[in-house]
């Protein structure tokens, strides 16, 4: 059956790609490291069993900056009295909300000052002498979640009793969050396709350039929604297309561009997209071996637990942006197509979740979802999850975005809680050796093969259990607690004891 998105002159526009990446100079990083002072603020990569922080090759990775700060704003904006700071958990937290916001600001502006080019972030730098030296080539696996930062600007009205901090909250941000987007849009998208820095394009390019540009859609989408009239509607449209770059039409456009290549990749069969294939993008005007050069020389179908995170979060920004700012039947239809691939994704991955995490790498064919490693990676598990419901996440639906979820498909929802549920009483009982969590185990029997606590896993734990603690039925916040059954009390108080601990390990381990 004929997709309903058309696809006539998405070949021809991959051509022309290929002619214009081989032709231009690749996004590549500067040849000679970039020498920097120290931080101000040394973020590590783990903690060791004294609570000692471990950096590895003596560098410091912008990764760990950014969960870092995950965490930080996450407990600061769960320490108001109806969580985490109820009387009946930690009721004196709300008192240190401000202390906690002015820690998640002072990581902010170390790594937005160290780290960020113009949106352009350095993956690590290496300690040289008194020095930091740059290294890595542009990971664009960094910034779905390195995105995700607008979250406590997001909850600043929780911070108004603290003098100055919601100005703060929603001033000292603003460039952090915009550039990342920009940057991506700028130099690693054209014409429906994002690429590496070196002008490779395959499912990692994509669904990592799809998640680091959900920021950016959702800026226009809390403008344009009715319940952002008080915040981001605020903001005159000419002023925010000069902040963005890009106004909500050239959003629209982008998304429809975008949808219409991921149709051409669509694998129906496997139920995955495949950037690999001769048959999907020879057009004969070229040999086959130089498009191949410009893709992932794989079977296609083997694709990361976060790429599959990340290009289900990256459908949700382009089917609302196609649903609220498309102007056409064949924009509404490509939104729907959009999200019932997500729903495919999503349903094939579901089955191979263990109460021990998911594999960290998954075979797509006819026969369904395979896992295609014996390793749980507890890092990408827990980003998986945060990608469905974290933030501006796959389920997040509100009055004038599109309502898929809520319209067509209410059990995902439900699946999406079942699955929170799952993995927050496995972090508790699986995943953690004297309350410290590992950052791998056996997929196939959920041993911990590496005790290691790393900055990052334990960052996005905090994140993922802070956003998605309530949306199953297994936890509930503190102030609901009286009355309920005496297990899921228990569990719930061990869930924000793990989470705090975690919290207050990376803050103890940070220089």
């Amino acid at each position: 059956m004929k997709s309903p998105i058309s696809t006539s002159g998405s070949i021809t526009l991959y051509v022309l790609l290929i002619f214009m990446l081989i032709a231009l100079p690749a996004c590549e990083s500067p040849e000679e490291p970039e020498l920097s002072d120290p931080p101000a603020l040394l973020v590590p990569a783990s903690v060791d069993e004294d609570g000692n922080g471990v950096f590895h090759q003596n560098r410091v990775y912008a990764e760990d900056y950014s969960n870092a700060m995950h965490a930080v704003s996450i407990v600061a904006g769960l320490s108001r009295s109806s969580e985490m700071g109820s009387e009946n958990y930690r009721p004196e937290l709300p008192e240190g909300m401000g202390e906690r916001a002015q820690q998640w600001l002072d990581l902010l502006s170390a790594t937005d000052s160290f780290f960020n080019r113009s949106g352009l972030i350095i993956p690590w730098f290496e300690q040289s002498g008194d020095q930091y030296a740059s290294g890595g080539s542009p990971d664009l696996s960094v910034y779905p979640h390195l995105v995700y930062a607008y979250h406590l600007h997001h909850r600043s009205g929780r911070f108004t009793d603290f003098e100055g901090m919601y100005d703060a909250l929603n001033i000292a941000p603003t460039n952090y969050i915009v550039s990342p987007g920009r940057y991506l849009l700028d130099n690693h998208y054209e014409s429906g396709f994002f690429f590496h820095h070196d002008g490779t394009i395959e499912h990692e390019s994509m669904s990592y350039g799809l998640g680091g540009i959900h920021g950016h859609v959702y800026a226009w989408v809390v403008w344009a929604k009715p319940e952002g009239a008080d915040n981001m509607g605020l903001i005159d449209e000419e002023r925010l297309i000069a902040w963005m770059g890009y106004s909500k039409e050239e959003i629209a456009d982008i998304a429809l561009e975008t949808a219409q290549v991921l149709n051409e990749a669509w694998d129906d069969d496997a139920g995955i997209y495949d950037f690999s294939t001769t048959d999907s993008w020879s057009t004969g005007t070229m040999p086959s071996s130089t498009i191949l050069s410009m893709v992932n020389e794989t079977d296609g179908k083997t694709w990361s637990l976060d790429a599959i995170g990340a290009m289900i979060r990256g459908h949700k920004a382009l089917y609302d942006a196609l649903y609220m700012f498309g102007d056409d039947e064949e924009s509404a239809e490509a939104a729907q197509q959009l999200f019932e691939r997500s729903v495919v994704m999503f349903e094939s991955v579901m089955p191979l979740a263990r109460e021990w995490g998911l594999p960290d790498q998954i075979t797509f064919g006819s026969n369904g979802a395979s896992a295609a490693t014996d390793e749980v990676d507890v890092y990408n598990t827990f980003q998986f999850l945060n990608h469905l419901g974290g933030g501006y996440g796959w389920d997040r639906e509100r009055e004038g975005m599109a309502a898929f979820i809520g319209e067509q498909r209410p059990d995902i929802a439900e699946k999406i809680g079942e699955l929170s549920d799952m993995l927050l009483k496995g972090a508790l009982e699986h995943m953690m050796q004297n309350d410290r969590l590992a950052s791998k185990l056996s997929y196939e029997d959920g041993n911990i093969t590496d005790e290691t606590t790393t900055v990052s896993a334990a960052g996005m734990f905090v994140t993922a259990a802070g956003n998605m603690y309530r949306k199953g039925e297994a936890f509930d916040r503190a102030s609901d607690w009286p009355g309920l059954d005496e297990d899921l009390v228990e569990r719930s108080r061990n869930l924000y004891d793990a989470m705090m601990s975690h919290h207050d390990l990376i803050l103890g381990a940070i220089k």
